[in-house]
């Protein structure tokens, strides 16, 4: 999509995250690893050493924005 633009296309990047953070797995995982349950490397793998507090909300912040900018007023 970088590389063939039609439109406006822009990129982001979250440091530390693999892209499972883009999942329910941004939650999830940090909390099995915790319990002992996935190892580090497996949720290094999985979401990256990134934080949910932190992959969270800018995760729904750059949905949101985007939406906001595609989809018409009243919906699809």
């Amino acid at each position: 999509m970088l590389a063939h633009p039609t439109g406006r296309t822009c990129r982001r990047q979250l440091d530390r995250a693999a892209h499972g953070v883009f999942t329910d797995y941004a939650a999830l995982v940090p909390q099995l690893h915790a319990a002992g349950l996935v190892t580090t490397a497996d949720r290094v793998r999985l979401v990256g050493a990134i934080e949910p507090r932190t992959s969270v909300p800018t995760v729904r912040h750059l949905v949101r924005a985007f939406l906001t900018r595609t989809v018409p007023p009243g919906g699809a």
